[in-house]
């Protein structure tokens, strides 16, 4: 009596805990094949050894994935998008992709995602093969605009799946292995956050939020990171002491040929528009102190400067994923980066239209 007392107080999402269970029939599978569901990764989850075409595999998954139902001695494998769920698996040892698949929605949307992107996505493979052997001219140019529409019915397709399937953690998973398709940080968190939160018990999800964030630092209309260095004197300086300016974050080192080219260009546009609510916050990839400032002096480089004297390894540049320079970012009175690498006339002419 007590036992059941106990059972009845426990919640429900402890009492309705669910495992996976997978059953199989495989015409011709050889007896005693060694059957096993792996991860992604490859680590296997579980197994059993055919009997009569039949096998049964059972335990608790982590999360939705993407896995691998795999045939000892059988190069083809059955991919299952899962949950804990209880599914039955039938098929032919001689054509193990088109085993059939049922009892699992997760899996239903991801077999219906695949059907249509895979012709779209092998014709891309085709035309990249076709466009790299080809010679600059006519022909190479007509095949980049059909690869380019091709890349565009593959985005119209993958946005519409996404539309149609907003609660499904197969479009988490979707837009996690696609997002560089996008190009665009922004237009990748725009999709993520018109999926719905069922959408996103899934650890590809995770990592979307994850990337998003990273992704955004640095990135044209984010707010720009606060960041703290020395100053030439070895004073504190932060960007957020500029806050209510226009304020140019100038990527560049005494040693850098570009950066000294271009620095005559920074030099002209802070002094047209300093008395117009706009400076420049120099931050160097110098090593040693002495080039740095003796750098500073002869380009006349007026404005505050910083550097933690770390080379490629700054701080700040790490942390805005600096990995060439000359570069800089325009950041706004209110903090948000409304410019990224703007040099020669491209600086003057976006200081101009803000600045009037």
């Amino acid at each position: 009596m007590k036992k059941l007392l106990f059972a009845l107080l426990l919640p429900a999402s402890v009492i309705a805990q669910k495992n996976y269970a997978i059953v199989g029939t495989i015409k011709g599978l050889k007896d005693s094949t060694l059957v096993f569901l792996q991860t992604a990764k490859g680590s296997t989850l579980a197994q059993d050894y055919a009997k009569k075409g039949t096998f049964s595999l059972a335990g608790k998954l982590d999360a939705a994935d993407l896995y691998q139902l795999s045939f000892i001695g059988y190069k083809e494998s059955v991919e299952l998008f899962i949950d804990n769920d209880s599914i039955v698996v039938n098929g032919d040892a001689a054509n193990l992709k088109a085993a059939v698949v049922t009892g699992s929605q997760l899996h239903a949307d991801y077999t219906s995602f695949v059907k249509g992107f895979s012709p779209l996505s092998e014709k891309l493979g085709k035309l990249i093969d076709i466009i790299n052997t080809e010679k600059a001219g006519k022909k190479r140019d007509s095949l980049i605009n059909v690869f380019n529409e091709s890349r565009n019915k593959l985005m119209v397709y993958t946005d519409t799946y996404l539309k149609t399937k907003p609660g499904s953690a197969v479009s988490s998973f979707v837009l996690f292995q696609l997002n560089k398709m996008y190009g665009d940080v922004n237009a990748v968190e725009e999709r993520y956050n018109s999926l719905l939160p069922s959408a996103k018990n899934i650890v590809y999800a995770k990592d979307l939020e994850r990337m998003i964030a990273t992704g955004k630092i640095g990135a044209v209309g984010s707010m720009a990171v606060d960041f703290t260095q020395a100053d030439t004197a070895n004073k504190p300086v932060s960007l957020s002491q500029f806050k209510g300016k226009y304020v140019l974050v100038d990527f560049w080192a005494s040693w850098c040929r570009p950066c000294r080219m271009e620095n005559p260009n920074v030099v002209a546009a802070y002094e047209t528009y300093k008395h117009k609510n706009f400076t420049v916050l120099g931050v160097s990839l110098d090593q040693a102190k002495d080039n740095w400032l003796k750098a500073i002096a002869a380009d006349k480089l007026t404005w505050t400067h910083v550097s933690d004297l770390q080379f490629w390894n700054n701080a700040v540049a790490k942390l805005y994923g600096v990995q060439s320079i000359p570069a800089n970012m325009l950041i706004g009175p209110d903090g948000k980066i409304i410019g990224k690498d703007l040099r020669g006339e491209d600086l003057q002419q976006k200081l101009k239209e803000l600045l009037k």
